[in-house]
């Protein structure tokens, strides 16, 4: 009699979804069907107490309204939220070579109002007295005790009108800390979702680490195999939403496409906006400066600037890093059709 194979244990898992930041996320997670939903809420509700907008009471709402000159404003960071995105805002600001800015909100809102009145174009001069991430504009001190002990943290700000929006690095850094947690937790392997952009660890089911890579919604669309590692994309249509904070007027240039893998959610959310916002020249040099980087990148883009609603108008070439193409995966292969 033929012998019979012996039917392989299912594994275990658990499937969570809930909301970050009025967005919502959905994680697969393999190995292990431990209820780890509330240890989930708890980095949820620290991220957004911290930097939630449309919550008047949160720490960067009440900071955006403060507007005394006479003092700086004091809050606790008892998660230390606040802190991680700061300093890690320094980091990628200097990485992207300040195109990664979370304070051009009051430029955005010059422009919507310029177009809206049939302006050329806002007094950019005067936006940018108080507009530009700098520690000499906005300076975060976390005071401890003799005995270095946490007492409170102290954000400076030069001028009453200065604002910052951290909301996307946050929410970004906050499932990079979910996927910590699972990994602590001895989870074999992850596949995070939020929008567009995804998270995964582990291998154990090929299938959770083929992600498309959105040049298109069909079955046409490219693929990779993103495992231990972040994914996120821009279209050129989210470029209708985005201000060049280096010189201050919207982005308009050949870019059509980028997607971005990177060792973390933050580095790619923050660089896959970055090299759209910058152009192909400027992204290049990005490369020129860090031949050791990490950040691994596709782009479509036109010989000339195209129209952001209509990309397709203008013939479009590709440029890609060897590290993405790594990840390249067949559209007919198994994996993506499982």
């Amino acid at each position: 009699m033929p012998s019979c194979k012996p039917k392989q244990k299912p594994l275990e898992g658990r499937y969570y979804t809930g909301v970050l930041f009025g967005k919502p996320y959905f994680i697969d997670a393999v190995g292990d069907s431990t209820d780890y939903t509330p240890q989930i809420d708890s980095i949820i509700a620290a991220f957004e107490q911290n930097f939630d907008g449309n919550n008047p009471r949160s720490v960067i709402s009440r900071y955006n309204a403060y507007t005394r000159r006479d003092s700086v404003f004091v809050f606790n960071d008892s998660t230390r939220a606040f802190g991680m995105v700061y300093d890690l805002t320094k980091d990628l600001n200097y990485a992207t070579m300040q195109y990664f800015d979370p304070t051009i909100n009051p430029l955005k809102r010059a422009w919507m109002i310029t177009r809206a009145s049939g302006e050329p174009e806002p007094n950019l001069d005067s936006i940018y007295d108080f507009v530009g991430f700098d520690g000499a504009k906005m300076d975060l001190n976390e005071i401890t005790d003799d005995s270095y002990n946490y007492v409170e943290s102290q954000l400076r700000k030069t001028d009453p009108r200065i604002e910052a929006d951290f909301t996307n690095l946050a929410s970004a850094l906050a499932l990079d800390h979910i996927g910590d947690l699972l990994e602590t937790r001895g989870i074999l392997q992850y596949r995070i979702k939020y929008g567009n952009d995804v998270l995964t660890y582990g291998a154990a089911i090929d299938s959770l680490n083929i992600v498309p890579i959105g040049i298109s919604d069909d079955s046409a669309d490219q693929y990779i195999r993103l495992v231990n590692m972040a994914f996120s994309a821009k279209r050129a249509q989210d470029k209708t939403l985005m201000i060049d904070p280096t010189y201050g007027y919207p982005v308009e240039n050949e870019m059509a496409f980028v997607a971005v893998a990177a060792p973390t959610m933050a580095e790619a959310y923050v660089f896959s906006e970055a090299f759209m916002s910058m152009g192909l020249e400027k992204a290049s040099e990005y490369y020129s400066r860090n031949v050791e980087s990490k950040i691994q990148s596709f782009m479509f883009y036109a010989d000339e600037k195209i129209n952001n609603t209509n990309p397709e108008e203008k013939s479009l070439h590709s440029a890609s890093t060897e590290g993405f193409d790594r990840l390249m995966v067949h559209s007919d292969s198994p994996a993506v059709s499982e």
